[in-house]
């Protein structure tokens, strides 16, 4: 596991539900940089949204990648 993902895991892993077969979806499939899924985690913490949500209405992440994702999700 990259020193990156680590970084964001152990964030997460404090505040959030998200999992690393989940961090490496995201960057891996939908080609979100490490410093995007970072920032949409703290993001959704602040607001109290779901990660998925948080990440298209700020515009990281479009209409069809949210599509794929919760599709990941609840596969």
């Amino acid at each position: 596991m990259s020193i990156q993902i680590q970084r964001i895991y152990l964030v997460k892993k404090m505040h959030s539900n998200i999992t690393k077969k989940e961090l490496i979806y995201l960057n891996k499939k939908l080609g979100l940089s490490y410093s995007s899924i970072h920032l949409g985690i703290k993001l959704s913490l602040r607001n109290n949204t779901s990660l998925p949500l948080t990440l298209w209405s700020y515009n990281l992440i479009t209409t069809d990648e949210l599509d794929k994702f919760y599709d990941f999700l609840w596969s």
